[in-house]
């Protein structure tokens, strides 16, 4: 399978307990690529350093509850 066509055949054509894994399997892949980007986003915050807020005061001086 070189093509996106190709690739799109054969996952219509997968049996619906197989298309269930490939769908698990991405979700799965995407939630680990979400998970690295927000690590890496928490590491970068981090490395500016400053003041460390808590939740509490970030729902406080956002009007939440």
């Amino acid at each position: 399978m070189s093509t996106v066509l190709e690739i799109e055949k054969a996952i219509e054509s997968l049996p619906r307990q197989e298309l269930w894994k490939l769908i698990q399997w991405v979700e799965q892949k995407r939630d680990e690529v979400e998970d690295a980007y927000d690590i890496a986003c928490a590491e970068a915050s981090l490395a500016e350093g400053g003041p460390n807020i808590s939740w509490e005061e970030v729902k406080a001086e956002m009007g939440w509850k």
